[in-house]
């Protein structure tokens, strides 16, 4: 068995168990690393066709594996969990600037309609009478609604359209 193939089912095995727990493994340090050295000893003018079909299966179940773990470490942000150690390198990387970014990103709060700092609120209007679906000058398509129900609008253009169309009122 060669190298490359000992790192094609190290590589499956860990895949698998990645897949079977909520957990992150512990890995190396080096894994990726070392996973990438191995895959660029395919990097030759003499490679088999059986080698190029294990360098594509390699480089897909490592891909595979990333995407699972970057799965979970935003697992770990959003639950505000630290990371197992000890942790790979790239890993640590990957879950600072994640955090980072969260901290500096804020969402509006529940309540709070608008979005962006040039946004304007939305507006609450409540329908004059029963109306099928309509589309709205922006383009926006509203409805179907009861009489008496709320509607939220956010263009001013498309507020103006609903009260001057007694469709809707000012709730």
């Amino acid at each position: 068995m060669s190298n490359n193939e000992t790192t094609y089912d190290t590589l499956w095995s860990v895949l698998q168990k990645e897949k079977q727990t909520n957990e992150l493994q512990l890995l190396p340090k080096n894994f990726y690393i070392d996973v990438q050295a191995s895959i660029k000893t395919f990097d030759r003018k003499d490679i088999t066709e059986e080698e190029q079909s294990t360098k594509k299966n390699t480089e897909r179940l490592l891909y595979e594996l990333s995407e699972r773990r970057k799965q979970k470490i935003l697992i770990y942000v959003a639950f505000r969990k630290t990371m197992p150690q000890p942790a790979m390198q790239e890993e640590l990387e990957f879950y600072s600037k994640i955090v980072e970014f969260t901290k500096q990103s804020t969402l509006p709060a529940s309540g709070d309609a608008s979005i962006g700092a040039n946004a304007k609120p939305h507006q609450a209007l409540k329908s004059v009478q029963s109306m099928p679906e309509i589309i709205l000058p922006s383009g926006r398509k509203v409805g179907p609604f009861e009489k008496g129900a709320i509607v939220d609008v956010a263009s001013e253009e498309d507020i103006n359209f609903l009260i001057a169309n007694t469709i809707c009122e000012r709730a």
